[in-house]
């Protein structure tokens, strides 16, 4: 069994609360608006705990930035398309400014520090990043490279590889090409294989092929959300995730998490994972065998920085049935709904969502 506890050793000064404004930015205009309109909910409850301003900034799927001044209640469920449009004044070091006459601006704040709870391209691939550090501000995550690496998961594997790290067998397909049979793929796959996107998350546009026709469906299905697809090697085993959090550049890695698909869904899926009541049982700590789980945490604590990660991330495993571990994804801006396995491997290892977050806000920081 995994210990409960990790040491995180961080430092007490700098958990402290100062009077620090954060600018929360949410939805997005990727496919994952809905999910992170949801971290972001649980972001703010734990950024007021920690004693933070909190700027609320959604993103429309067109990509207009709304500053949205919550009154008190509940988060927002969607970004207001008739809240005041805003962007970041040049040169003003995190002042907003309107971009449009509005009766609602009044005077707009100025952030200190960025949370991005965005997941998906131009949030999580560097896009929103690069702004940030053009006007010079901080903000959590990883940076411009780090965000783009781990956002194309073509990417990722061939850096993974090239660093010895075991990754799943997979081939790649572009728009455009003549699409590969599934008598080809499987002589080099196998014959259960599993297609997605190479730029998304949330399992969207992620499907299982077994034939030909599947192997169409699913190829049709990812292209919907990009030019380039994945083609892997279905695993059959056990589903496993590690948080990492970056303290002093260090990796610190979490306790490891186990995910069992619900029944009634093949695999991890959008619906398993956000609308199924019964979509997963999640295990945290997971019940591996010591050595299996120190493992998996320094695989993670691995690719974490051979990706060029910064200040957290989740990475996912397989554990086949022999007992081989695959490094599935590296996700640099996990999820942080009430469901999300990152904050809450983090509190399994000793750590609360108030302490991550305020962990997070000053080291972003301290590195602006």
């Amino acid at each position: 069994m995994q210990p409960t506890q990790i040491p995180l050793e961080l430092d007490a000064d700098a958990l402290e609360a100062p009077a620090i404004t954060v600018g929360l930015f949410f939805g997005g205009r990727s496919a994952e608006h809905e999910v992170s309109i949801r971290s972001a909910a649980t972001l703010h409850a734990a950024l007021l705990d920690a004693g933070y301003r909190v700027v609320p900034i959604g993103i429309e799927r067109t990509g207009a930035w709304r500053y949205m001044p919550l009154a008190g209640g509940a988060f927002v469920d969607r970004v207001d398309a008739g809240a005041c449009a805003v962007a970041l004044a040049p040169g003003r070091g995190g002042q907003l400014m309107a971009c449009e006459p509005s009766d609602s601006a009044g005077e707009l704040p100025r952030i200190d520090v960025a949370f991005p709870a965005l997941h998906g391209p131009f949030g999580e691939d560097g896009c929103l990043q690069g702004l940030l550090e053009t006007c010079a501000v901080p903000y959590v995550g990883a940076g411009v490279f780090g965000g783009a690496a781990t956002m194309d998961k073509e990417v990722t594997k061939r850096l993974l590889l090239q660093a010895g790290l075991p990754v799943v067998p997979y081939r790649v397909h572009r728009r455009g090409h003549a699409a590969p049979t599934y008598a080809h793929l499987a002589e080099r796959l196998g014959p259960r294989l599993f297609v997605k996107p190479a730029s998304l998350g949330s399992s969207i546009g992620a499907n299982p092929a077994h034939d030909d026709a599947s192997l169409a469906f699913a190829l049709a299905a990812a292209l919907a959300h990009g030019d380039k697809v994945l083609i892997e090697r279905r695993i059959d085993g056990r589903e496993l995730e590690c948080g990492v959090i970056e303290v002093r550049g260090d990796a610190v890695a979490s306790v490891v998490g186990e995910i069992a698909t619900g029944a009634g869904h093949p695999f991890y899926d959008y619906a398993a994972k956000y609308l199924a009541a019964d979509g997963a049982t999640l295990a945290i700590p997971s019940p591996l065998e010591a050595a299996t789980a120190n493992r998996l945490r320094e695989l993670a604590r691995e690719a974490f920085h051979v990706l060029g990660c910064r200040d957290l991330a989740r990475v996912d495993f397989f554990l086949d049935a022999h007992g081989q571990v695959f490094v599935n994804e590296v996700n640099t801006l996990p999820g942080f709904t009430s469901i999300s396995l990152f904050p809450r491997l983090f509190e399994a290892s000793g750590m609360p969502l108030r302490e991550q977050v305020k962990h997070l806000v000053e080291q972003a920081l301290a590195r602006g």
